[in-house]
């Protein structure tokens, strides 16, 4: 089954602005090594669902020195 011509024309979109971004080498080499840290943001009390981010940027840099320091 094919996706519809409009279906195609978003699917092209994203692919594109997917091709345009830059992201952080340290969260590629995460990606690569198959461990990405992550943040768990839900709030206590909510059972059966966990929200989060993954981490980028200086925070990332900053929790990364962290385990580096943990693990000497």
């Amino acid at each position: 089954m094919n996706p519809s011509k409009t279906m195609q024309k978003k699917y092209a979109k994203k692919l594109e602005v997917l091709k345009n971004m830059k992201f952080d080498e340290a969260l590629l080499e995460g990606f690569q090594s198959g461990r990405v840290l992550a943040c768990i943001s839900s709030r206590p009390g909510q059972t059966g669902s966990v929200e989060g981010y993954i981490l980028e940027g200086k925070e990332l840099d900053f929790y990364s020195k962290k385990i580096s320091d943990k693990k000497k």
